[in-house]
């Protein structure tokens, strides 16, 4: 836009006031005249306007677009293929125990009159539980010694008994009742009975001693257990037992044998607790021996009515666990003997178990003790022939250290070896008497003695009929203040092997052997 000067501006201003004005002047008064005239210089600048040009032109913008492009990660090629065909497995679906009875009889007959009776029953399979009985008796009309008739060397062993389980939701009770009849005849020296040449001295020492023992006895047995598989839960056993006998020559004697325990898993660790009181009360006639035959009391001499006692508590804390193929148990047994010199007894408990080769080898070791309880029950089934009133003093297994190794050789072979070492005080040793008997009866007495006992046993499966077991026990002892061990063997031997024929005969033999012995007559 071009530029208008200022002195132009002001005429045309003036110009078109004078004809705006010039009507309404007439109007009033035509004859007046007005005129003005302004001088200066005014510079007026106007901006772009940014006006549109009339001509518009075309602007060319170049825009490039990049490709797109896909990237894909590595993938490894899919191969098919069928598979292999499994050829169907062949399941035994016989039952384990497709024989399985109700109950047995096993009937025999030996040499000189030796009948042998093995019944058994039961029930059967129950979820509830089972009820049955047993009775079992070996007798021999004699023939220990030549003349049998006359030395009387007759024995009997007779027992019959019967049990009951009953299952809870999370628990089981089961209990037995069993009688028990043995008779034994003192043969040894009986030649002199059937002469007059006994004096006096040995008329008295025939009617101390007597010419037959005959030990009867009942007792009960009730179990409780509990089997929570829940680990919050605590599992708890209970049992109690008692026993009563009675003898011909006026032994009596009456046993409690209580045990309490539970047990608890924690992660993968079992803690138990266990708790035993054990208590005989004997009475008896005859001598007060001490430990080594003499008289107890030098002023006591009389053959009269004597009691004794025994009694022990028991308080074990154990625990066990499992490590990868190991198997552990470490806990510790305390003891107390109411009658022992030193009544209170610590004991260590460890126990090594482990597996080699999926059960290959089977190797054990452990280190274990304790305080036995002595009763005449327990003499009279170790030596029928003992007094009628022995010294019961408990055995003090001090220490016991044992190991050894299971394994197999075949599907139908296994073998097992061990050693165990064991350190004894109050060891009952059997001798000969002459004391309070023809010399045909034992006395017991007592010394501390270190025993090394190594043992093997082989078994083997022939066939599905046959199965033979053989063992064999090797001993070296070593006795405080006696000579030998008086009446304990340095080996044993046993051999057994069984037949079945069909499905419900079976015949079999056992042969056992008992190697030399050191005996001593008191």
């Amino acid at each position: 836009m071009k530029e208008v000067p200022m002195n132009n501006v002001l005429k045309i201003f003036a110009w078109v006031l004078l004809l705006w004005s010039a009507p309404a002047m007439a109007q009033r008064d035509s004859s007046l005249v007005q005129q003005a005239e302004f001088n200066g210089e005014l510079k007026i600048h106007l901006r772009d306007a940014g006006k549109i040009a009339s001509h518009p032109s075309i602007i060319e913008q170049k825009s490039t677009v990049d490709k797109l492009k896909f990237s894909f990660l590595p993938t490894p090629p899919v191969s098919t293929k069928d598979p292999d065909k499994i050829p169907a497995s062949k399941i035994n679906v016989v039952d384990k125990l497709p024989n399985l009875q109700n109950g047995y009889l096993k009937v025999g007959l030996g040499n000189y009159m030796t009948p042998l009776v093995d019944g058994y029953f039961s029930s059967g399979r129950s979820k509830k539980g089972d009820v049955g009985g047993e009775v079992h008796h070996l007798s021999s009309n004699g023939g220990v010694v030549p003349d049998s008739a006359n030395v009387k060397s007759a024995y009997s062993e007779t027992t019959a008994g019967v049990f009951g389980r009953y299952f809870f939701k999370k628990a089981s009770i089961q209990g037995v009742a069993r009688y028990q009849r043995n008779v034994v005849g003192f043969y040894g020296n009986q030649s002199l009975i059937q002469s007059s040449e006994m004096d006096s001295a040995q008329s008295a020492l025939f009617a101390l001693g007597g010419t037959q023992q005959k030990w009867q006895d009942i007792s009960a047995d009730l179990e409780y257990k509990s089997f929570s598989r829940d680990s919050s839960d605590m599992n708890y056993h209970a049992r109690g037992a008692y026993r009563y006998g009675w003898g011909a020559l006026e032994e009596r004697e009456s046993v409690v044998d209580v045990q309490l325990g539970g047990d608890k898993l924690l992660n993968n660790e079992v803690f138990a607790l266990d708790f035993g009181f054990q208590s005989a009360q004997f009475h008896s006639k005859g001598y007060g021996y001490n430990g080594l035959g003499a008289f107890k009391d030098s002023k006591d001499t009389l053959w009269r009515v004597r009691s004794q006692s025994n009694t022990i508590f028991r308080l074990q804390p154990s625990a066990y666990t499992v490590w990868k193929d190991v198997r552990v148990r470490v806990g510790m047994g305390v003891y107390y003997d109411v009658k022992g010199e030193k009544p209170a007894h610590f004991y260590p408990l460890l126990e090594l178990k482990w597996t080699i080769l999926d059960g290959l080898f089977l190797p054990y070791a452990g280190v274990r003790g304790g305080v036995e309880l002595n009763t005449f029950h327990q003499m009279f089934e170790q030596n029928p022939f003992v007094l009628s009133n022995p010294l019961l003093l408990n055995r003090n297994n001090k220490m016991e250290v044992y190991g050894g190794l299971n394994g197999v050789i075949s599907s139908n072979m296994g073998y097992e070896l061990g050693v165990n070492w064991h350190q004894f005080e109050n060891q009952v040793f059997f001798v000969n008497d002459s004391s309070a008997s023809l010399g045909n009866r034992f006395i017991a007495l007592y010394d501390n003695m270190s025993m090394l006992k190594m043992h093997g046993k082989w078994m083997w499966k022939a066939m599905e009929s046959l199965s033979v077991e053989a063992g064999v026990e090797f001993y070296q002892y070593q006795v405080k203040n006696a000579l030998y061990a008086w009446n304990m063997p340095n080996w044993k031997g046993n051999l057994k092997a069984q037949y079945r024929l069909g499905s419900q005969w079976n015949i079999g033999a056992d042969v056992y052997y008992i190697g030399a012995r050191k005996a001593y007559s008191f």
